[in-house]
């Protein structure tokens, strides 16, 4: 800037005499020397981009820390949509007329059967738990034949057959699903206990469909 400065003082009228220069040549020369700084000159005075890296840096950090907090405090990341385990074996004393499940959303520890009496005449009742107290517990029943069945919950589609669906709110939440598939009726029922495995509606259709 000292150097500009003193150019400044130097750039007369009489520097151009005897020169050569015309009078277009002479103001703009003149024009430029002694104009002020430019604004997009200027720009570069102001440390801009420290505050605008800082500002990124932080809105970065800010949304790790909201993830994992989430994460531990279980409001993110507990919905059960991630893959479903394999099932435990089909027990024996299920006929063939009835498909069994395959796929359940936690490792089965303990498995519980019984037979007794349901609204359609006999049951199969069969309990899955998992190492947190899950409990999945399915009904199975066959149905009289011309019998016309209507379900009252909130209509859905397992696969092509129809059913309802409907849950449960406060200590004792759980997921209810019945569906009718041939001259059979099934019951799915979740609780996720003491585990923060929560299901959706889609879940529980996917482990309805999952009966081989």
């Amino acid at each position: 800037m000292d150097e500009l400065k003193s150019l400044r003082g130097l750039m007369k009228e009489e520097t151009f005499k005897g020169r050569g220069f015309t009078e277009k040549m002479r103001e703009n020369i003149l024009n430029e020397v002694h104009s002020k700084p430019s604004k997009s000159f200027s720009i570069w005075k102001k440390p801009i981009f420290a505050p605008v890296l800082s500002f990124l840096f932080f809105a970065a950090c800010l949304s790790i820390f909201i993830y994992f907090s989430g994460t531990q405090l279980g409001i993110i990341g507990n919905n059960a949509s991630a893959p479903l385990y394999e099932a435990s074996d089909r027990p024996e004393f299920l006929g063939k007329e009835f498909k069994y499940i395959t796929k359940v959303p936690f490792k089965v520890t303990n498995v519980s059967s019984e037979a007794k009496e349901g609204p359609y005449g006999n049951a199969q009742i069969v309990t899955l738990m998992g190492p947190e107290k899950q409990t999945i517990t399915m009904s199975f029943q066959l149905l009289e034949p011309g019998l016309d069945l209507t379900l009252t919950e909130e209509p859905v589609k397992v696969g092509t057959s129809k059913g309802s669906y409907s849950e449960t709110e406060g200590p004792l939440k759980s997921n209810r699903l019945t569906w009718i598939e041939g001259e059979a009726i099934y019951e799915l029922k979740y609780m996720p206990a003491r585990s923060d495995i929560t299901l959706t509606k889609d879940d529980m259709i996917k482990m309805a469909e999952s009966f081989r």
